[in-house]
């Protein structure tokens, strides 16, 4: 018995043909010694946990028991992928696979793997919805499910925050951290502890979470709705939203009152601009800030304000460090309600801004 296994592992490993038992054979190998496999069939044995080990690494993939299902399907039914965005999407289909197909035709910069069905890729052109038919051909025959798939402008960032949830739901890795005095409130949605309540408290991510958020003059789209506890009052200043380091390298915006008129500031490392607009008191409010690489326009509730005059001078790099809600520095303190937060890697359209204010997929132009 000890032989025979033996002279299998060294046939494997002459022919490559299971080049995954290679770590497994160093330890396996080497100690080929007379005693080994005696007692194979002892659960309780090193012979028998040796066995075990081998025939797993025999089966290769099969090793590990399914804990899908017989018939074809997916974790769930609808799909809005971001354009450009790599994704991967895995079906639970335990039986093995001879040939998977898909009709129609995926949108671009999607594939489908033959032998497991899973949907792979980077969709390149923005798809409305539509429903896909994926079949799948097994020893027991033909198994099959329907996806809706939609390609969308998509978000580096994305927080619903849900159930008090800090889940970024955009491409962008973020691990934001809280006070201890955070608190939760109804959403603009209307869903309990939908939404983050700000007040002296503040939300921040790891050094570097923020790596791939855009920087210096390149363009962007930063959405939020807002719920301030009360109107500011003169000389007031609030930051909402930060990244990068404070002050003279960073992108943020908040509200600033000035001899009692209230604003809408958006900075970008020695630059700002500032839209008049006083968001009112206890009532959500959608803004959106469109950069695109000289201006910056302003939008509430999915309408243009207008798009101020830019000034400052100096360098226009931001340097990527964290990101932050409510607080510059441990100062400016926002106090009030935010929720659905977005960051676009683009300057989108008035007809896009719209989308977003209206929660629907993002289609622009």
């Amino acid at each position: 018995m000890k032989k025979q296994i033996c002279d299998l592992i060294h046939f494997l490993i002459q022919y490559g043909q299971l080049s995954y038992t290679i770590l497994f054979l160093f330890f396996f190998v080497l100690d080929c010694n007379p005693s080994d496999l005696n007692n194979a069939g002892d659960v309780y044995s090193r012979e028998f946990n040796e066995t075990q080990i081998l025939a797993c690494l025999i089966k290769g993939k099969d090793c590990i028991p399914c804990t899908g299902s017989t018939s074809l399907s997916y974790p769930q039914s609808t799909y809005l992928l971001g354009q450009n965005f790599p994704v991967s999407i895995k079906s639970n289909l335990c039986s093995t696979i001879s040939t998977c197909n898909v009709s129609p035709a995926l949108p671009t910069g999607l594939t489908i793997n033959k032998e497991t069905c899973e949907i792979s890729g980077t969709p390149t052109a923005i798809t409305s919805y539509a429903d896909y038919k994926v079949t799948a051909t097994t020893s027991a025959g033909d198994t099959s499910t329907t996806l809706r798939i939609g390609v969308e402008i998509g978000s580096l960032v994305h927080l619903k925050f849900t159930n008090g949830s800090f889940e970024n739901s955009g491409i962008q890795p973020l691990i934001l951290t809280a006070s201890p005095s955070l608190s939760f409130t109804t959403g603009y949605e209307g869903d309990t502890n939908g939404a983050v309540h700000l007040n002296t408290t503040d939300i921040s991510s790891q050094i570097g979470g923020d790596s791939m958020l855009p920087s210096g003059t390149l363009p962007r789209t930063i959405c939020i709705w807002l719920k301030p506890d009360a109107l500011l009052g003169s000389g007031v200043q609030e930051l909402i939203f930060s990244y990068g380091t404070l002050f003279n390298n960073a992108c943020g915006f908040g509200l600033q009152n000035t001899a009692g008129v209230t604003g809408l500031y958006f900075t970008r490392a020695n630059f700002s601009a500032k839209q008049t607009y006083a968001p009112p008191a206890g009532i959500w409010t959608h803004i959106c800030i469109v950069f695109d690489g000289t201006n910056s326009s302003f939008y509430t509730n999915g309408t243009f304000l207008g798009t101020p005059a830019t000034t400052g001078s100096g360098t226009v790099d931001t340097i990527l460090q964290r990101i932050t809600f409510g607080s510059w520095g441990g100062g400016y303190w926002y106090h009030g309600g935010i929720d659905g937060f977005r960051v676009f890697g683009s300057a989108l359209s008035a007809t896009a801004v719209n989308q977003v204010y209206q929660g629907s997929p993002i289609y622009g132009p």
